[in-house]
């Protein structure tokens, strides 16, 4: 067991590396933005050009070994891996000075994978008997496109490669036929041209798959957005709907009780809803839900919370109100409705309403503050209606 001053060592030392953590974490995200750029998509592209500088790196790496060790032409090894460098290093350059978005396709990924292949048939001609194992670098080029680039342009990349890597074969093969004998070169670029198409046809299948995908998430995304908008809001007056209301309250009651703001409640309900109805007939009622709705968006705070209760009641949470000013929103809309018509094709029609309106008290429940607006509703309707009464 350590002794007392050791063990202070011990705590002292951990609470450094705590305390640092944050330091360090940010120093790491001011070094990730700094080499990757901060923003989501050029910081994507420019680590899938680090990928390919490692892959460049590894291959300049066995240049010079079979440059060393006599197997590859030590003449252009270093041309070749100079070429290597200078291509990578152009492409990140791009992609993080923000060159690459000028062009349709800031991937860059079509000129990346034309340069990597033109370099691979480069290879090829300086590999001497290795030259069979640059085939795969052929194929590991078009594998890693297919996950970049649109399908004609994996077509076009495989065509490319056939058309060069065949010119590259037949004159390896016209001057030095022992290091690349004809009949194996045959054997070589049949077996390239079988499996470049398989690549690019298992790309186009993959990109349709994405694409489908894609599609069904968005299919999805919308119908979820519908469902919501269905279980949430009102479908005549886009309000929110007597669930939601709930929601609403118990999330204000429960910020209340954490030491929130107060907030008061209004239980509106249109005059004469019924003779309207009975008169002008549903549409033209309908027209008027609308349009108080309309009225009581514009004129309440943005901080209030109007919704649908049913039929022709209207729930009104005020935020933050103190007991003087619980009148003045709906005093607002009842000023508005006087003034001009809630209903264009029946502008005769003035529509009035009448609401109970009462502080939220604590350790109430939802149901308790409804019922006494209510019962301030009533009381309202029975001294005239078009006015509010506060309890």
């Amino acid at each position: 067991m350590p002794f007392p001053p050791a063990r202070k060592a011990i705590v002292d030392a951990i609470e450094v590396g705590k305390a640092a953590r944050p330091v360090m974490a940010r120093a790491a995200q001011r070094i990730g933005d700094l080499v990757l750029s901060a923003d989501f998509k050029q910081r994507r592209r420019a680590i899938v050009a680090l990928m390919t500088a490692g892959v460049y790196a590894i291959c300049i790496v066995i240049l010079f070994y079979g440059g060393e060790r006599g197997i590859f032409d030590p003449g252009w090894t270093g041309v070749l891996a100079l070429a290597c460098g200078s291509v990578v290093t152009a492409f990140y350059a791009a992609i993080r000075s923000g060159f690459n978005l000028r062009f349709s396709a800031p991937s860059l990924a079509l000129p990346q994978a034309i340069c990597a292949q033109t370099l691979v048939a480069a290879a090829y001609m300086i590999a001497g008997p290795a030259h069979p194992s640059m085939l795969a670098l052929a194929a590991m080029v078009i594998v890693f496109g297919m996950f970049e680039m649109r399908t004609r342009y994996v077509w076009l990349l495989m065509r490319y490669t056939l058309v060069l890597m065949g010119a590259v074969m037949v004159w390896c093969a016209l001057h030095d036929p022992l290091t690349y004998p004809p009949e194996v070169e045959v054997i070589h670029y049949a077996i390239l041209a079988t499996v470049l198409p398989a690549i690019s046809s298992l790309s186009a299948q993959l990109r349709a798959m994405r694409e489908r995908l894609q599609k069904q998430k968005a299919e999805l995304e919308t119908a979820l957005e519908k469902i919501r908008r269905v279980a949430t809001l009102d479908e005549l007056t886009g309000l929110p709907n007597r669930r939601h209301m709930r929601e609403l309250l118990a999330e204000h009651i429960a910020r209340f009780d954490r030491g929130g703001p107060a907030f008061a409640v209004a239980l509106a309900d249109l005059d004469h809803f019924k003779s309207i109805n009975d008169r002008f007939g549903h549409a033209v009622g309908d027209d008027v839900l609308t349009g108080f709705a309309d009225r009581a968006r514009a004129h309440l705070r943005t901080t209030d919370i109007v919704g649908r209760w049913g039929g022709e009641e209207f729930v009104i949470i005020l935020a933050g109100s103190p007991p003087a000013d619980l009148d003045s929103g709906m005093e607002r809309m009842r000023r508005s409705l006087r003034d001009t018509p809630v209903c264009a094709d029946v502008p005769e029609i003035r529509l009035t309403f009448s609401a109970g309106v009462t502080p939220y008290r604590e350790g109430e429940s939802i149901d308790d503050v409804i019922e006494r607006a209510d019962k301030a509703l009533y009381d309202a309707k029975h001294a005239g209606r078009d006015r509010s009464v506060s309890r």
